[in-house]
């Protein structure tokens, strides 16, 4: 494995998100195969923090499909969850960038979402 300090990351947070009250049941019914998510994040990160890796999907088509069921509150949930794990599990400089990404990448499919009509119709509104 290429980058084995992400695919523990990966694999510590999404357990503890796939175990959580408000996430697990999204994943739930989204996921089938664990081991290729699990493979496919894993690349996804290490392109974020790294530059490099083998990520080759469409987090925002992804995201905007599931739209129904996610909702704004869900993100802050998610990034919560990511802050935690990947402070204990990184060295504090990869973290801090991990978290600062995540940041981003989450206001990216909020805006993507804002326009979907489930959030339109979501009382806190897409954007929030």
């Amino acid at each position: 494995m290429r980058h084995p300090d992400i695919a523990r990351l990966v694999e510590t947070f999404y357990g503890r998100a796939r175990a959580d009250a408000l996430l697990g049941p999204v994943f739930d019914a989204v996921v089938a195969d664990w081991p290729h998510h699990f493979a496919a994040l894993t690349g996804f990160w290490a392109a974020q923090l790294r530059g490099r890796g083998s990520y080759h999907g469409q987090p925002i088509a992804v995201h905007r499909a599931q739209a129904h069921r996610i909702t704004p509150a869900m993100f802050d949930r998610w990034l919560m969850l990511w802050d935690h794990t990947t402070a204990q599990v990184m060295s504090p400089p990869d973290a801090e960038a991990l978290q600062a990404r995540a940041r981003r990448i989450a206001a990216v499919l909020r805006g993507a979402m804002a326009d979907t009509p489930a959030w339109s119709a979501c009382p806190m509104g897409g954007g929030t």
